[in-house]
C-alpha cells in the first residue's frame, strides 16, 4: 500500500521512477493469461502454485540488500509479473468451491476480514516509517513470508476443488517440448480473440471495464507525488487516509456490496461504482485548498477523500474478482479472468504515461481532472449497457 510513497519520500524517487512502479506492477497483469494455461496444462496444480509462489516471493526477501529507488522498482516488479501468472486460479477457486447463492456474501466476510489485517498493518506501518523509514527493509522480507503461506493455502483449495468438478483436460504431463511451449505462447492470445468473438456481452463488459482503469491508472502516479510533493505530508497521515480510513469504509460496506453485486449481471452495480469514483480525483484536487488555518484542514479533507474512495472501490474490487463468474462457462473460469486480468495489463502498458505527461506538459490537476472523465465514460456505458442485457 506504501510502495510508492516509500519511493518517492524515502528513497526520493523522480516523478519518472514513481511513473515507472505504476507502469510495471500494471503491465505486469499481461502474463496472467499465460499463468493460466500454464496451471491448467500442469499435471500438478498445486506444486506448480507454490513454486510460482516461492519464485515470485523471493524478490520481496532480497529488498534489504540494496537501498536504491531502481533496486526497489525492480523487486517490486519482478514479484508482481510472477505473481501475475497465479492470480487467475483464485477464480477457479471461487467458482468450484462455494455455490453461486453464498459465494458473494462469503467473499465480502473473507475481504472484511482481511481488510481489518491490512488497516491495522498499514496503519502502524505509517508511524513506525515516520520513526525510521529504514524498517521497510524487515517488512517486505515478512510480507513475502506471509504470501508462501496463502499460495500454500490456495494450492490446497485448488486441489479441493479439482476433487469435485471435472475440468479440461490436462496436457502437460511433465515433458517440455517446443510445441507444448509454442501451445502455451500462441493458445491463450487464440482464446482472447476466440472468447470476445463468441461472447460479445463480455466483450462489451471488458471495453467499459477498461475505461475505468484507464481513469484509476491515470491518476495513479499523480497521487503520490500530489500527496508528497505538493502537500508535503508525512508517513503518517499518508498511512491513516490509506490504511485506517480506506480500509475502514472497505470493511464497514463490503458486506453491502455482497448482497448488491449478488449473482446476477454485474453492468449496472458497476455502472454506479464507476459515476461515483468521479469524484475521487476532485476530491484529491479540493486537499490543496484546505490548510492549517481553515476550519477543515488538508489532513481532514484527505481522510474524507479516501473514505469515500474506499466505499467505492469495495464494490470495485469485488467486481473485479467475481464478476467474469457471470458470464463464464464452468470450465473456462480461469481463462475469462486471465483475460480479463490481462487487459489490466494492457491499459498498463500506457495509461500510466499519459498521467505522466499530463502532469510534465499541463499541470498535476489536469490529470485529476482527465481522470474524471474516464470515471465519467466507464459508469455512462455500463449503465447503458445494463439497460441493454
Amino acid at each position: 500500500m506504501l510502495q510508492d510513497v516509500i519511493l518517492k519520500k524515502s528513497l526520493l524517487a523522480s516523478d519518472f521512477q514513481v511513473t515507472m512502479l505504476i507502469f510495471l506492477t500494471s503491465s505486469a497483469f499481461l502474463f496472467s493469461i499465460y499463468g493460466a494455461e500454464i496451471i491448467n496444462r500442469s499435471n500438478n496444480q498445486a506444486r506448480t502454485i507454490i513454486v510460482m509462489a516461492v519464485f515470485s516471493r523471493i524478490f520481496l526477501l532480497i529488498i534489504p540488500f540494496f537501498e536504491t529507488p531502481n533496486f526497489l522498482i525492480f523487486c517490486i516488479a519482478a514479484m508482481s509479473f510472477t505473481d501475475s501468472l497465479i492470480k487467475p486460479s483464485w477464480n477457479t477457486v471461487y467458482k468450484h468451491n462455494y455455490t453461486d447463492a453464498r459465494r458473494s456474501m462469503l467473499y465480502s466476510y473473507a475481504s472484511s476480514l482481511y481488510t481489518i489485517i491490512v488497516l491495522i498493518v498499514t496503519t502502524v506501518l505509517g508511524y513506525v516509517l515516520d520513526f525510521n523509514f529504514h524498517l521497510y527493509k524487515i517488512f517486505y522480507p515478512l510480507a513475502g513470508i506471509f504470501d508462501i503461506i496463502a499460495y500454500i493455502n490456495l494450492a490446497k483449495l485448488i486441489k479441493l476443488g479439482r476433487g469435485q468438478h471435472v475440468l479440461e483436460p490436462n496436457k502437460f504431463a511433465g515433458v517440455i517440448s517446443k510445441r507444448l511451449i509454442k501451445d502455451i505462447i500462441i493458445l491463450p492470445i487464440r482464446n482472447l480473440f476466440r472468447i470476445f468473438r463468441e461472447n460479445k456481452p463480455f466483450l462489451r463488459f471488458e471495453i467499459y471495464f477498461f475505461l475505468y482503469g484507464l481513469a484509476f491508472m491515470i491518476a495513479s502516479p499523480a497521487v503520490p507525488i500530489f500527496l508528497v510533493q505538493t502537500l508535503n505530508l508525512n508517513y503518517t497521515p499518508i498511512s491513516i487516509a490509506k490504511g485506517l480510513v480506506f480500509y475502514t469504509a472497505t470493511i464497514l460496506f463490503t458486506p453491502l456490496m455482497g448482497k448488491i453485486h449478488g449473482v446476477g449481471n454485474p453492468t449496472k452495480f458497476c455502472g454506479y461504482l464507476f459515476l461515483s469514483l468521479i469524484l475521487y480525483p476532485l476530491l484529491m484536487l479540493s486537499i490543496k485548498f484546505f490548510g492549517t488555518d481553515t476550519f477543515i484542514t488538508a489532513d481532514t479533507m484527505l481522510y474524507v477523500t479516501f473514505f469515500f474512495f474506499g466505499i467505492s472501490m469495495s464494490g470495485v474490487t469485488m467486481s473485479w474478482n467475481l464478476s467474469s463468474l457471470y458470464y463464464a462457462p464452468p470450465s473456462q473460469v480461469a481463462n475469462y479472468q486471465a483475460v480479463h486480468i490481462t487487459l489490466t495489463g494492457v491499459r498498463g502498458l500506457f495509461a500510466p504515461f499519459i498521467g505522466y505527461f499530463i502532469m510534465k506538459f499541463i499541470s498535476i490537476e489536469a490529470t485529476f481532472i482527465v481522470s474524471s472523465f474516464f470515471f465519467l465514460m466507464a459508469g455512462v456505458m455500463m449503465m447503458k449497457e445494463s439497460k441493454r442485457t
